[in-house]
Parts: C-alpha cells; structure tokens; sequence
C-alpha cells in the first residue's frame, strides 16, 4: 500500500504554525536516505496584523500545500512570503501563489532576489511583464513587523551551499527560523 502525501499542521507559537508537507516518496535531493517515516518540506505561518509564509514547499507539494493551507487562511491574505533560500523547484508553488495574491511581497537576501527576478523572467514571462514581483531584498539590519508584536530580524548567512540563504527571527515568539543552515536527515 503507497501511503498519500498530506500536509501536518501544528501550532508552534503565538500566532504561528508549521505546515509540513510530507510525503514517503524520494525527492529529487533524497537519494541517499530512507524514507520509513516519511519526508518534510516546512513551512510556516506567522499570523500578526500582516501574514507572513516563510519558505513554501516545492512543486511537488504545490497543490496540496495550497489547498491545506486556504483551508486555514485565505490565500489572499498573504502580505508575505519570506524566502530562506531560493530554488527553482519552489517557483511552481510561489506562481501560484502570486496568482491567489497579486500584492505579496517577497522578503529574501539581495542574492536570492537576483535569482527569484531571473527564475521568472525565464520561467514566468507573462507574469512579470504584468506586473514586476515585489521583492524586498534584506540585509541584516532590516526588520519586518507583522503587528501583534511579531517583529522578524533578518541575518544573512551565505555559504557555498547556499549563497542567498536568509536566516528569520522572530522577536516575540523567540523562534529562529534557519532554513536549510542546520538541516538534517534522521
């Protein structure tokens, strides 16, 4: 029996979840681990007087991510989506999202705003000659307050791994959201 991808979702902190896309098959960068439990894409949402998404799963997961999480939210809602590091596999799951919600607003390193502005020019021409994506490129000085107290410090971590890679810190929920920086497999 092939178990079915679903999303998990837990409360994490204030005003802030984890939705965690799983699924038993190999992504593309799993090669080498087993999978008896299981594999995660997460994601999460921070719910002040603005909604921020930090690093939507890949295409993969696109329709069920969006889907469990419209359940929760309006896709509409969105005002952000913090990017911890740019991949073109996420580009399918974040079109569609620009489509739910024209106004979001990208948060990412000046690398990986770079690199978002060329996946889709290259990928979602239509798009962006529309309308250009909205991207605030950070560095560690920049703060983003969604209200409710939830006030995100941005430090830019870049390694040969990950060259735009953006670290997030809430200050009210005293949660680091550090991207693939201390990823593993277990």
């Amino acid at each position: 029996m092939t178990k079915v991808k679903d999303v998990q979702i837990g409360s994490i902190g204030l005003n802030t979840r984890v939705f965690r896309s799983r699924t038993w098959d190999r992504l593309k960068f799993e090669v080498e681990y087993g999978l008896s439990r299981g594999t995660t894409a997460n994601s999460f949402i921070i719910e002040g007087d603005k909604i921020a998404l930090i690093d939507p799963p890949g295409e993969s997961f696109t329709d069920i991510f969006l889907s469990t999480l419209n359940s929760r939210i309006p896709l509409s809602s969105i005002d952000y989506v913090i990017l911890g590091h740019v991949n073109p596999n996420r580009s399918t799951t974040i079109n569609e999202l620009i489509k739910k919600a024209p106004q979001i607003t990208f948060i990412t390193s000046n690398t990986g705003a770079k690199s978002l502005q060329t996946i889709f020019e290259n990928s979602y021409a239509e798009i962006v000659t529309e309308k250009p994506l909205n991207i605030i490129s950070v560095k560690n000085d920049y703060e983003l307050d969604l209200g409710k107290g939830h006030i995100l410090e941005f430090i830019s971590t870049p390694n040969p791994r990950y060259p735009d890679q953006l670290l997030t810190f809430d200050k009210k929920s005293k949660i680091f959201y550090t991207d693939k920086l201390f990823c593993a497999h277990v």
